[in-house]
């Protein structure tokens, strides 16, 4: 079992988060606690849902160009799961 994503777990801050921007850091850290919808994450990090969008399509690898590929960074940080109608929950890829 993996250890739960957050400031305290070092190997994945010098290795994932200092190639981060800092909301992407944040959202990150946000999704360690359990998963989360975009409203939610919008309001934890008082970005617009727009952008934490943008963001997670990045942290997702879902983006045609990709500054993360530059930064060393090839899997999905990000998976999400469609819910029971319109709710989309966001969490943190296996294996980090």
């Amino acid at each position: 079992m993996s250890l739960p994503f957050s400031e305290k777990n070092v190997l994945l801050n010098e290795v994932i988060l200092g190639k981060l921007s800092p909301l992407q850091k944040k959202i990150l850290i946000e999704l360690g606690t359990g998963p989360q919808t975009l409203d939610v994450l919008s309001s934890k990090t008082g970005s617009s849902v727009y952008t934490i969008g943008k963001q997670l399509s990045l942290l997702q690898m879902r983006a045609s160009y990709n500054p993360l590929h530059g930064k060393g960074i090839s899997k999905p940080l990000v998976k999400k799961q469609k819910g029971v109608g319109i709710k989309t929950t966001y969490f943190l890829a296996q294996g980090l």
